[in-house]
């Protein structure tokens, strides 16, 4: 009786702990305190469906190695990240985007591609655009991009901090 108990106790202890590991770790940038889609930004993501959502809600941080002007309306960013976050890119990221992360700010430029009108109706992005070499921190969804090579993105981005 006495092995049984002591049996139940160690699983009891063990099941804790383990409780306790998987609600205070995970991968880096997986802290969602405080995300939120502010105004239902995703909603105003230009096809949508070509994203592959990882995890809905991430913080990441580095150096802003470029920044693109796109058609679509979106602010495109190559971000060089700290090493904490060194595991959010992958090969694709390697062999396109010269190993950074990409880092959308959408509905932030004027369209000048026609088909993408749609997704800005009623929404305008007010995230302050970065320059090259700013230390910044991002949150928004991690994403593979599956029009892109699959490669990984936060897209779109609801916050924004240069540092």
């Amino acid at each position: 009786m006495l092995a049984v108990a002591l049996a139940a106790v160690v699983i009891a202890v063990g099941a804790g702990v383990t409780g306790y590991y998987a609600t205070h770790t995970g991968s880096p940038g997986s802290d969602h305190s405080g995300c939120s889609d502010p105004g239902s930004m995703s909603s105003h993501v230009y096809n949508s469906y070509r994203l592959n959502i990882i995890t809905s809600c991430i913080t990441a941080s580095g150096v802003v190695e470029n920044v693109f002007e796109e058609a679509d309306g979106d602010y495109h960013l190559r971000l060089a990240l700290d090493s904490q976050y060194s595991t959010l890119t992958n090969s694709a990221n390697d062999q396109y985007q010269y190993g950074d992360l990409v880092v959308e700010i959408i509905c932030a430029l004027p369209i000048t591609q026609s088909d993408a009108v749609s997704a800005f109706w009623n929404y305008t992005n007010n995230i302050t655009i970065p320059s090259v070499n700013d230390r910044i921190t991002v949150t928004g969804p991690y994403v593979l991009d599956t029009d892109h090579y699959d490669w990984a993105e936060i897209h779109p981005v609801y916050t924004l901090t240069i540092s």
